[in-house]
């Protein structure tokens, strides 16, 4: 009985060794096999991106290099004295030269009978590059050109400005200045903080301007309550064709406009103006205008667009409501009867002529078709914005040849704003970018993505360094590709899908998968333990 026993005890145990012997082997099979193959399986991929580059690039100076030719200057002091007072400036660095002028250069002077004469032999005969200014100091004998236009300084239509010898240098530093970017376009590029220091008219002006974006699409609206009564003769294609092409045409190297037109029926603005008997007419007061935004908004068509849209509204009043005037919070009419509404557009009110008694309905009315869009080109050079010097005593501005179009310096005021809210967006875009990747760990940053980084951050370096050197062309080329590229990465579908799949969500995920593999093989490692602790050597009886 006894030899049975031992040998029932002797059967358990080789049992029992091959049970542990077996959960072990499973043990280290998952443990060398099927967690490397799972960390494998499931690493998150991420494509290497420059984050040094990025930082280094975010703390570099960024202002826009200016060279300024002065010609003619009277002695050496005067060119010293003038960019002494341009240092003033920090996110503008002028970058001044002199010389004397040139023989065709004083020819021309000499048989130049009037200001715009002057500008155009001057600009003819000395070829001003884009991103620079030309300063043509006259001499005492050719001042009587300036006297003659009661004036010290003549702002010309492409990229040159005329002074005599003794002009103010404070007011000239300050033309200057204003010319080759909108001050509170720079400011807004500057940050938040910046622009949250601005008082009263200069922080709304500076709200009011659209997002930098590479195009913008256009919307002409006219909006007719009572087609009944009127009928409207308006050829919209024409007006666009003769007033906005060219402007367009100007911009094709900074942005793209599209335009497009549109005619409303039966839709009116909700208003409820009051009769004026000081002016006799409707007065609507400024503060019932956001009003009318909100209940047309959504009447004039929702498109598929991934451009910010800006909206034009000419609109005609009521029988009953006109004529029909905006009136300032002092109670005085407004002259231009338009308004603006920040990064969104504007509203023409245009009045039409009072039909006679008897007259037969619809009344035919034929538009101011150069009101109106004078009015759209003005909104549209304010909301973009487009550099622009106010009247002052002795300063003359000499506007385009063409009234729809922009000056020289107008269009580099305008590609220079552009250029330091670009760079500004740049930043903050891929900035943000790399601190998203930093907080979501499994975050997958394909080599498309990286690709897109790689070459926002290359084309942002080029854009620095084009920008200080007043390589205007090139800056702009350079930083709207970079914001591009930038806008691309970070708004790729593979990095917004794991913003809304937070960590704590895995383990959702990963606890039915592991839970029910882990607990035998645990249990059975424990049973491997004990039976390594209590194992003893088998002592052999001697009869």
């Amino acid at each position: 009985m006894g030899s049975d026993s031992d040998d029932a005890k002797e059967k358990d145990m080789d049992s029992s060794r091959e049970g542990a012997w077996a959960a072990a082997g499973f043990a280290v099979v998952l443990v060398i096999v099927g967690l490397p193959v799972w960390w494998y399986t499931t690493t998150v991929y991420r494509a290497h991106l420059p984050y040094s580059t990025i930082e280094d690039l975010s703390h570099q100076l960024r202002y826009h290099g200016i060279s300024l030719s002065v010609i003619g200057a009277p002695s050496y002091t005067f060119s010293e004295d003038l960019e002494k007072h341009l240092k003033s400036s920090r996110s503008i660095k002028f970058y001044v030269t002199s010389r004397q002028s040139e023989k065709n250069e004083r020819e021309r002077l000499k048989t130049a009978l009037s200001v715009e004469e002057l500008d155009e032999k001057m600009s003819a005969a000395t070829k001003i590059v884009t991103g620079t200014l030309a300063l043509f100091i006259l001499p005492d004998s050719n001042s009587n050109i300036l006297d003659a236009a009661d004036a010290k300084i003549v702002v010309g239509r492409h990229r040159n400005v005329y002074a005599t010898a003794d002009v103010d240098m404070p007011t000239l530093t300050s033309l200057l200045k204003n010319m080759v970017i909108n001050s509170l376009a720079n400011k807004k590029a500057e940050g938040n903080k910046v622009l949250h220091d601005l008082k009263g008219s200069l922080r709304k002006e500076a709200m009011r301007q659209v997002p930098t974006e590479p195009g913008y699409d256009v919307t002409l609206t006219l909006m007719i309550p009572e087609p009944h009564f009127i009928s409207v003769a308006w050829n919209a294609r024409k007006a666009v064709e003769d007033y906005l092409k060219p402007f367009v045409s100007q911009l094709e190297s900074i942005t793209k406009i599209s335009i497009r037109s549109q005619v409303l029926y039966m839709t009116a603005l909700s208003v409820s103006p009051m009769w004026s008997s000081s002016y006799k007419h409707f007065a609507l007061p400024q503060e019932q205008l956001p009003l009318t935004i909100n209940a047309i908004e959504a009447k004039l068509g929702s498109y598929v667009r991934t451009r910010p849209s800006l909206h034009f509204v000419v609109y005609i009043p009521k029988q009953d409501q006109s004529p029909l005037h905006i009136h300032k919070s002092d109670g005085t009419p407004v002259e231009e009867n338009s308004f603006m509404v920040p990064r969104w557009g504007g509203v023409m009110i245009h009045n039409t002529p009072v039909p006679e008694a008897n007259a037969s309905m619809p009344y035919d009315v034929e538009l101011d078709t150069h009101w109106i869009m004078a009015t759209v080109l003005t909104h549209l050079q304010k909301l973009l914005p487009v550099p622009h010097i106010k009247p002052s005593e002795g300063v003359l501005v000499l506007s385009a040849s063409k009234s729809c179009e922009l000056t020289g310096w107008e269009l580099d005021g305008l590609a220079r704003a552009r250029v330091s809210s670009y760079l500004a967006n740049i930043r903050i875009t891929l900035q943000s970018l790399c601190e998203l990747v930093g907080e979501i760990s499994n975050m997958v940053i394909s080599d498309e993505v990286g690709g897109w980084v790689w070459g926002a951050v290359e084309e942002w370096g080029e854009c620095l360094t084009a920008t200080r050197e007043g390589r205007l062309k090139e800056a702009t080329l350079y930083c709207s590709t970079s914001f591009i590229q930038a806008d691309a990465a970070f708004f790729h579908p593979s990095m917004l899908a794991l913003l809304y799949f937070p960590d704590n969500q895995k383990y959702a995920i990963y606890v039915p998968l592991f839970l029910p593999v882990s607990i035998p093989v645990i249990l059975s490692l424990k049973v491997v333990f004990g039976l390594y602790r209590k194992r003893t050597p088998i002592k052999i009886k001697e009869d």
